[in-house]
């Protein structure tokens, strides 16, 4: 009974999307976060306390509540059927010290262009709270960093359109300038 539980516990993970879910959100978010979190901290959510490089291509991400732990590993394997090395991975989430998802991965075939990365098997599963922590997490990185690029193409724009006045004011001539009539001159010269 166990191997059928474990078996329906991996099929409900590819039904939920959660390899995608989360190699999309290690391959786009946290593989930066490091550097984010110490250079644009505007764009690291607030909930997250902590992030830290622990090793290459391992980072820790301290919430508010909980701690996650990515590992990446890749290799190069010689497959003897097709007689070539072949590019594999292996990427490892741990939930407050506890090892939940382990994924094998690949990079894309030739017609799913434009990925990087491929989840295609799931070697470890353990459902729980993380699954709905982590998918919460992943809404809010995106939604921060959409609302961070509106802000910055917001102050892109103002800062186009102070450098198109200045422009225009350094193109108009002296001549085109208009000077006060004499009398208001000799006025404001008077002081009264």
């Amino acid at each position: 009974m166990a191997d059928d539980d474990y078996v329906t516990s991996r099929h409900i993970a590819w039904q939920m999307k959660i390899p995608e879910i989360v190699l999309d959100m290690y391959l786009n978010y946290v593989r930066g976060l490091p550097s984010w979190k110490q250079s644009f901290p505007a764009y690291v959510h607030p909930v997250i306390q902590s992030v830290i490089e622990l090793a290459p291509n391992e980072t820790q991400i301290i919430t508010e509540t909980s701690e996650f732990v990515f590992a990446f590993d890749e290799r190069t394997t010689f497959v003897p059927d097709a007689a070539e090395l072949v590019r594999t991975g292996i990427l490892e989430v741990r939930y407050n010290s506890m090892l939940v998802l382990r994924l094998s991965i690949s990079p894309p075939d030739p017609d799913e262009l434009g990925k990087n990365w491929v989840a295609r098997g799931i070697e470890e599963f353990k459902d729980g709270e993380w699954v709905a922590e982590l998918t919460q997490l992943v809404a809010k990185l995106v939604s921060n960093e959409s609302e961070q690029r509106k802000k910055e193409a917001l102050r892109q724009s103002e800062f186009n359109d102070v450098n198109e006045l200045k422009e225009k004011l350094s193109n108009l001539s002296p001549a085109t300038v208009q000077k006060p009539p004499l009398f208001q001159r000799l006025w404001g010269r008077s002081g009264t």
